[in-house]
């Protein structure tokens, strides 16, 4: 500070002082810039995306009363890996072996391959006041072409829906076809799969059936293994049997 012409008083301000501010302004834009692209997600921090777990820890998973024991390497969520009252809970497990994720399996698990060996299974509380049997002959029955179906060389009888066209409203089910069979319970099996088509990359299967009254369990498959589906439904009914920590105290 000096004194100029008149008597004023003159600062003198520092020459580093705006390139610094630059330079700091910069550095926060940079690091705001960093974690939007590379830094956690709000999905991130409530465990909601798919991560896989290499430990076998179980946990302790409370759904409409039951408590299911998967371990965390079967387990899709982080979130799942906290234990406690859930909705639902998502499970994966590779066909035959039933084994939950290892890193030398890491592409089954990981990849959408046509050929996956992958069963994504989803155990959740009732929402439907419909059975399996139900859906079957109240809800997709009367939207097929053919209500006799097709039979199958596995066990199964195919039934195919409305073509979808701009001016006739369908269904929902024209994607896909139905296949119904009995399980090794004898109890109706109402398997919908996606259409082999060129625009459908990896078609899937699936199965929705209930488990006792608070419980529904959902699993998907790759189409390729549809021939096997009654050692693959009963492999994935003994699996879930097995998570179950109700029963086996019961049982005690």
């Amino acid at each position: 500070m000096s004194n100029g012409f008149g008597g004023e008083e003159i600062k003198q301000e520092s020459s580093w002082r705006y390139p610094l501010g630059i330079f700091m302004a910069t550095l926060v834009l940079c690091a705001i810039f960093l974690y939007y692209y590379v830094g956690p997600s709000v999905d991130d921090f409530s465990g909601n995306t798919p991560s896989p777990a290499i430990t076998e820890e179980p946990v302790r998973v409370e759904i409409g009363g039951i408590t299911f024991s998967p371990a965390a390497n079967y387990t899709v969520f982080p979130r799942a890996r906290r234990g406690g009252a859930r909705d639902e809970v998502v499970l994966y497990a590779l066909w035959p072996t039933m084994n939950g994720y290892t890193p030398a399996q890491r592409r089954e698990f990981i990849e959408n391959e046509p050929d996956s060996r992958r069963i994504d299974i989803v155990i959740s509380k009732s929402s439907s006041m419909f059975s399996e049997r139900d859906r079957f002959e109240r809800l997709y029955l009367p939207e097929t072409l053919d209500q006799s179906g097709v039979r199958t060389p596995y066990q199964l009888t195919k039934f195919n829906f409305r073509e979808q066209r701009s001016n006739v409203p369908t269904n929902g089910y024209s994607d896909t076809e139905l296949f119904v069979g009995t399980d090794a319970d004898e109890n109706l099996a109402a398997i919908f799969c996606f259409k082999e088509l060129d625009e459908v990359k990896s078609p899937e299967c699936w199965r929705e059936y209930e488990y006792g009254e608070t419980i529904e369990v959902s699993y998907r498959f790759k189409r390729p293994y549809l021939p096997e589906w009654q050692a693959l439904d009963a492999a994935v009914r003994k699996f879930v049997e097995g998570l179950d920590q109700t029963s086996v105290t019961a049982g005690q």
